[in-house]
């Protein structure tokens, strides 16, 4: 299993398709090139694009901005620096993010929706290293690694005309693709009980001290359409309710409705899904194979024979 401390987060990858994706990113960190990231929504992808820049060793800030937050007119005004004046409501100077993010890494999130104007802004900053202050004649050279995050493929945004072709090619080089969760069985156990954990530590006092199986074998197998994120409301949302109601384990009736009732969507654990997923719950048991069962509610020697099936 690989843990990956980023910031206050933590990127748990245990399946191939995702210990392959965190690996390619380390490998891409320390090159001073722009990065496209590409998944579904949810995914985890501002989280993966901080990894990134903490294995980068820049000095400067991680500065990130979603295209869906800001109005065209705001998103422009927020890029294009400017000093008090530059417009009627410019009252004071403002540093945008290819400023603040200096020496650092720029993380731009949702690419669908960036405005063709900036993403003229980002073209010159890659090609000349220049950005204009709005409300001045003087160009600051600028240096920052580039991330980009897109829910689409590239060549699907330049036949929409959402994206300006030649900022396809500076993004074209390095892509690493981030997997949807649906299917990364033991990468939704992991995450299942890193958010568990997380909730019962912020919220302190009595609570569930686990995840019964049977509610776990739920988590694992619905199909996620919300990715990471749904999963982690899910989670807190269920150890709320079973808090709540003094249970000892999150159980089954804890989860949301629409997790617990829909098997319509669910997918079966292959063996090499349960191969994987034994070998996590040794490892989250403290290499104990009777506590290992409990969390997957086996008999121990399934743990072993697993973990022995899946052994290198």
């Amino acid at each position: 299993m690989l843990h990956v401390a980023v910031a206050t987060s933590v990127v748990i990858a245990c399946s191939a398709a995702m210990v392959k994706a965190v690996a390619l990113a380390r490998r891409l960190a320390p090159l001073p090139r722009p990065i496209l990231l590409v998944g579904e929504t949810g995914v985890g992808k501002r989280l993966l694009a901080r990894f990134i820049h903490s294995c980068s060793g820049r000095p400067g800030d991680f500065v990130a901005v979603a295209g869906s937050e800001l109005s065209e007119a705001l998103l422009h005004d927020e890029f294009a620096s400017h000093d008090p004046g530059a417009f009627v409501s410019a009252h004071r100077r403002l540093r945008g993010p290819f400023e603040r993010a200096q020496s650092g890494t720029l993380f731009l999130d949702e690419l669908p929706v960036w405005p063709r104007a900036v993403q003229s802004m980002v073209l010159r900053a890659l090609d000349e290293g220049l950005i204009a202050r709005r409300g001045t004649e003087r160009e600051l050279p600028v240096s920052w690694r580039l991330i980009v995050a897109s829910q689409r493929a590239l060549d699907d945004l330049v036949d929409d005309g959402r994206l300006v072709p030649a900022l396809r090619w500076w993004l074209d080089e390095f892509v690493i693709a981030v997997p949807p969760l649906r299917g990364r069985f033991v990468d939704i156990a992991a995450l299942s009980y890193h958010f568990f954990d997380r909730v019962r530590e912020e919220l302190g006092g009595p609570g569930p001290a686990l995840i019964e199986p049977e509610a776990l074998e739920r988590l694992v197998t619905y199909r996620w359409p919300g990715n990471v994120r749904q999963l982690r409301s899910v989670v807190e949302w269920s150890w709320v309710q079973a808090a709540a109601s003094a249970a000892e384990r999150i159980r089954t009736a804890d989860l949301p409705s629409s997790v617990a009732l829909d098997s319509s969507s669910r997918e079966a654990v292959d063996i090499e899904g349960r191969h994987a997923l034994s070998r996590w719950a040794f490892e989250r048991a403290g290499c104990n194979r009777r506590r290992a069962a409990a969390l997957l509610g086996v008999h121990p020697n399934t743990i072993d024979n697993h973990r022995r099936a899946a052994a290198p």
